[in-house]
């Protein structure tokens, strides 16, 4: 019972899911499609590419919808030079890249909008997508790579998914590394629809990056003698070359060099490769493309069925990214996308002769495998930028902080100059206080002394006036006892007889003030006469 709630809580979760990403797919829209020049608009909507609608340069298709629609998937019978797509009066160049199956995003909440031609073109299917993620048959191309981590050459399509799709879901499909395909012929010419299979087949095994188109048309040939005689090698070389020093890949893979069940333009590619990968290092070889792309040395080249250094893919684990499905069944489910060659007697499979999971390892630069993996020593150029940028990154912190220390450096000698500046103007100002208090001791004492100075002048010349006096009053004292004394020698009786008439004393006439001050100055007049 205790188990009985979760579990029924994971097969309620599990149920609901498929339900949920359902709702989430977008859906695709009924839209009402009418042209400028007039005429039947029905083929754009019956998901064929053998009927085509033709349009002039200038002319408009308008496409409506009830409900808001986020993007226009679009299938060209020949690549676009150019469009423009008009919504609201605002206008957007389109098909610059050339693709022949092309998705075009729209402004949230469009319901109209007009595609104006260029030039003369010819459409082979338009759809409508509303809000939500697009289906997996919608392809969103990327245009071809500037730096591949793989580089695929084909001969023909299917080609591409019959030997080579295993490195096609494992690489670009599972660890999502930078697949470009290189195809020898083209259908221009002659079965255009097999341009339309071969971009449904590679979009099913997961490649992302559009792929490039040879200049040779497809031509059955024997044996590769034959197949010299219908393709100029040289040419097949030169151009080979090209795409290896344009692309600069990690990893070049191609198909066999017998041909697999002997096809000469199966040979004639894989001898290509092989001279190409042995000498696009070199500047004197095929020197047209070394002016364009430089020289390049590829560190590893595999060859389909390969009898040296042989490496064998584990393409039966189930992958997530594809429902659950092996590499194997996702291949074989591609190959069916060509759905022109369905009448031939070929077949996807990784245990027989033509094996899309076994090839042999034809050149290296990084020293041999050790295993199964074509990127064994190698490292991706998404984790080459990844490791660079985060050097770069590591860089720029590294110079953040040795500024920052720079800065704290310069502030904290900025800072002790600024203390020591400090110090020194206290120090002076310090300075300055202690002679100024010295000054003011200095002046303090001066004055002090000065005061002292005078003050003892004062008290000498008060001590000396006092002592005058005292002098002069000692003089005039013994001079009033001289005169007394004279006084009396003289006229004894005249003053004993004046003592008496007066009947007075002469102690109290001594005493008397005026009688002493008239004394005095008797006896001052006689010491001047004396003198």
């Amino acid at each position: 019972m205790a188990l009985l709630l979760p579990t029924l809580v994971f097969i309620l979760v599990h149920m609901l899911l498929p339900i949920r990403a359902q709702a989430e797919e977008a859906s695709k829209l009924d839209i009402t499609l009418s042209a400028s020049a007039g005429g039947d608009m029905s083929k754009l909507k019956d998901a064929s590419t053998d009927s085509t609608v033709a349009f002039g340069e200038g002319n408009e298709l308008t496409v409506t919808a009830a409900q808001p629609m986020q993007g226009l998937y679009i299938k060209w019978k020949n690549p676009p030079t150019g469009w423009t797509l008009v919504v609201d009066g605002a206008e957007t160049k389109c098909g610059q890249n050339g693709f022949l199956h092309e998705y075009v995003k729209l402004p949230s909440g469009t319901t109209s909008c007009v595609i104006r031609t260029d030039n003369s073109i010819s459409m082979c299917d338009i759809f409508a997508y509303g809000d939500g993620e697009l289906p997996r048959d919608v392809q969103v191309w990327e245009p071809a790579a500037e730096k591949a981590d793989f580089l695929v050459f084909s001969t023909h399509a299917d080609d591409e998914i019959l030997f080579l799709g295993g490195v096609l879901v494992e690489y670009a499909g599972k660890q999502k590394l930078g697949v470009q395909l290189v195809y020898m012929t083209n259908y221009w010419d002659a079965q255009i629809v097999r341009e339309h299979e071969k971009l449904d087949g590679i979009w099913e095994c997961g490649v992302k990056n559009y792929p490039v188109v040879g200049p040779f048309p497809d031509t059955y040939a024997k044996d590769y003698e034959a197949g010299k005689k219908v393709y100029n090698e040289d040419e097949v070389t030169a151009y080979m070359t090209e795409m290896v020093r344009r692309f600069k890949p990690l990893v070049v893979v191609t198909q066999d060099v017998n041909g697999e069940y002997g096809h000469g333009g199966h040979q004639v590619l894989a001898h290509a490769i092989m001279n190409a990968v042995d000498h696009s290092m070199e500047e004197s070889f095929c020197p047209e493309s070394v002016s364009t792309y430089g020289t390049y040395d590829v560190p590893k080249t595999y060859l389909h069925l390969y009898e040296e250094g042989k490496i064998r893919m584990d393409l039966r684990q189930p992958l997530d990214d594809f429902g659950g499905r092996t590499a194997v069944e996702v291949a074989a489910d591609a190959y069916k996308k060509h759905v022109s060659q369905q009448w031939c007697w070929f077949y996807v499979s990784d245990d027989y002769q033509y094996s899309c999971a076994d090839f042999g390892m034809y050149r290296t630069t990084v020293g041999a495998d050790t295993g199964n993996d074509m990127m064994e020593n190698l490292t991706s150029y998404e984790e080459q930028a990844r490791i660079e940028a985060e050097r770069i990154e590591q860089e720029r912190l590294e110079e953040e902080k040795r500024q920052k220390e720079e800065q704290e450096r310069l502030a904290a000698e900025k800072q002790k100059e600024e203390e020591e500046k400090i110090e020194v103007e206290t120090k002076k100002k310090n300075v300055g206080k202690v002679f100024a208090v010295i000054g003011i001791v200095i002046g303090g004492a001066v004055l002090l002394f000065a005061a002292v100075i005078v003050f003892a002048l004062i008290r000498r010349k008060i001590e000396m006036e006092k002592r005058r006096k005292r002098k002069l009053e000692r003089m005039r004292r013994r001079r009033a006892q001289e005169s007394g004394q004279q006084s009396a020698s003289r006229s004894p009786q005249k003053r004993n007889s004046s003592s008496q008439h007066h009947g007075s004393s002469p102690q109290r006439r001594s005493t008397s003030p005026q009688g002493q001050r008239k004394a005095v100055h008797r006896n001052e007049s006689n010491h001047k006469r004396r003198s």
